[in-house]
């Protein structure tokens, strides 16, 4: 298996596309294996097998029962957005070649018919956090753009389990990064923090302790998604080189391939998380017009390059704490969602027309609202989602559904006037998804915290009718007071009366204050919004005076 510096991005020009709820698809039409980018850290990222090839899907092991667990409750393939197929979230399916179609292999290989729309394995290590490669995921892009899948393994030889959406999850951060060379030490690994738990659905793997060599002919096994196919476990690996002066990476005979990378590898005698499988030998080679697994013996070829966990878990613990993995340290309580953001799960929206998640905001005349469910600091989405901004009067004044690689969405829209818009969440046509949708305003004037207007009124029917009138834009949670009294500048002549109204709803009303002939009212608001402030006078009368408004 050779390394590439960035994740396996499929591109499926004229492939033969799998729903992959049954077994699995035929062939589809013979093409080169998939292209990775030049490497950086080692040699290129392929398959290759030592001796025995050990691999065994997850439904047929039973010589550890404890290592099908961790493929089963620990183990996740690493995917695009666009490799997924959320529309029945109780049954998702997959859209990818199969591995005979992918990598032109020949008939006599196996696992011909399994599908391939992992571009990387991981390994849950505490309640949200997964263990990686560091080449597997670089940037916040690639967290953007990055699926963490589990339950992706067959439970017959004919049938795939059942993935929901409750078993796919977005990246909400790279916490801690290593893909470096330096000191003679070659490093490469990722701890991702998901955008929510997996506990208890999912179980973390225990991390090796301490920070020593494995012995070598060390027996261990690697879990994982080789050449993209559904998780595959090889117990038949042995230490060649553990590097103990650089304690940096061991070598092993693991049966592993491309997609491999980032998969966990664990010590026989102990199932402990001890590396994660980086980079290795050619994997395969041509035999005439099709291609085979490279076959090497079991002290032949360059061996599998497995980086060891010890330096991830203390990169991590510098910048984080926990208490699985940081010598009892209690965790640090998850940060608090963005203000300027909400969760939304959605389904049958007919792509934002039905059925959505809405939010109001207020803007002033040119402020830059951008709102998203990725590339924005908070953002995250399951499934394709799809975004509509409206304005006062409910009409549409932009949308979008094709961001971050075709399935998030973002909107960026300037505000030609003041007023309240609404925010519309959903998803792509009937299909369902969920996320995070955050927002940021910019640039325009910013809204005034006090103020004041002059009226002289009569016959308003204690305002209701004939009302001078003002509008005031407020923050949620701010607290707007109101008043022809008590506040400094406010005056009244007469007995004067004032409303106040979100929309077409009354918030507050008063016309009893200051010896009963001046008004004072108190609102605070729930929601970015624009209220209506309405000043009249008691009964039919005549009143005059000057408004003053504040908010705190």
């Amino acid at each position: 298996m050779r390394i590439t510096r960035t994740p396996l991005r499929r591109s499926f020009f004229g492939a033969l596309l799998c729903s992959l709820s049954v077994a699995a698809c035929g062939p589809a039409s013979e093409m080169d294996s998939l292209d990775e980018k030049s490497p950086e850290l080692g040699a290129q990222e392929q398959e290759v097998i030592y001796g025995t090839d050990n691999r065994t899907d997850v439904y047929a092991y039973t010589a550890r029962p404890t290592l099908r667990q961790r493929a089963e409750q620990s183990t996740v393939a690493l995917m695009a957005p666009s490799a997924i197929n959320s529309s029945n979230p109780n049954n998702v399916t997959f859209s990818a070649r199969t591995l005979q179609s992918a990598y032109n292999l020949c008939t006599n290989q196996r696992f011909l018919n399994d599908p391939t729309p992992a571009f990387c394995s991981g390994t849950l290590i505490d309640d949200d956090l997964v263990l990686t490669a560091g080449h597997c995921i670089e940037t916040a892009t690639d967290c953007s753009n990055t699926r963490f899948v589990f339950n992706f393994y067959r439970t017959s030889a004919t049938a795939l389990n059942t993935v929901t959406t409750a078993d796919i999850f977005s990246c909400r951060s790279i916490v801690a990064h290593g893909l470096t060379t330096a000191g003679g030490r070659n490093l490469d690994y990722a701890i991702v923090r998901l955008d929510r738990a997996a506990t208890p659905r999912f179980v973390p793997a225990p991390i090796r302790p301490g920070n020593t060599a494995l012995p070598v002919n060390t027996g261990v096994t690697v879990i994982g998604s080789g050449s993209g196919i559904p998780f595959k476990i090889d117990d038949g690996g042995k230490v060649r080189t553990n590097r103990s002066g650089t304690l940096d990476y061991f070598v092993a005979t693991t049966d592993t391939f491309g997609g491999n990378s980032g998969s966990g590898v664990y010590e026989n005698d102990t199932f402990t998380v001890a590396g994660i499988l980086v980079r290795g030998d050619t994997d395969y080679v041509n035999q005439g017009s099709c291609r085979v697994v490279n076959q090497c013996t079991e002290t032949g070829c360059r061996g599998e390059d497995i980086t060891y966990v010890r330096p991830a878990v203390d990169h991590y613990c510098r910048v984080a704490a926990s208490a699985r993995l940081c010598d009892g340290s209690e965790p640090p309580p998850p940060p608090p969602p963005p203000p300027d953001s909400f969760a939304y799960s959605a389904s049958n929206t007919n792509s934002a027309q039905q059925n959505t998640t809405n939010r109001t905001i207020a803007l002033t005349a040119g402020q830059t609202l951008t709102i998203a469910t990725c590339g924005l600091t908070g953002a995250s989405f399951s499934g394709d989602t799809y975004l509509r901004l409206r304005n006062a009067a409910g009409s549409q004044v932009s949308a979008n559904d094709d961001a971050c690689g075709d399935r998030g969405s973002s909107i960026t829209y300037v505000a030609p006037t003041t007023g309240n818009y609404s925010i519309n969440a959903g998803c792509y046509s009937s299909g369902s998804c969920s996320g995070t949708v955050a927002w940021t305003i910019s640039g325009g004037t910013t809204a005034p915290t006090s103020g004041s207007f002059n009226f002289n009124v009569s016959n308003t029917n204690s305002a209701q009718q004939n009302t001078v009138n003002e509008n005031v834009s407020i923050a949620a949670g701010k607290t707007l007071t109101v008043a022809t009294c008590g506040l400094t500048g406010a005056s009244f002549t007469g007995d004067t009366y004032l409303r106040l109204f979100s929309g077409a709803t009354q918030a507050a009303a008063n016309d009893d204050a200051c010896g009963g002939r001046g008004s004072s009212l108190t609102y605070t608001s729930t929601s970015a919004t624009t209220l209506q402030i309405r000043a009249g006078c008691f009964s039919t009368g005549a009143c005059n005076g000057t408004v003053v408004w504040n908010i705190q």
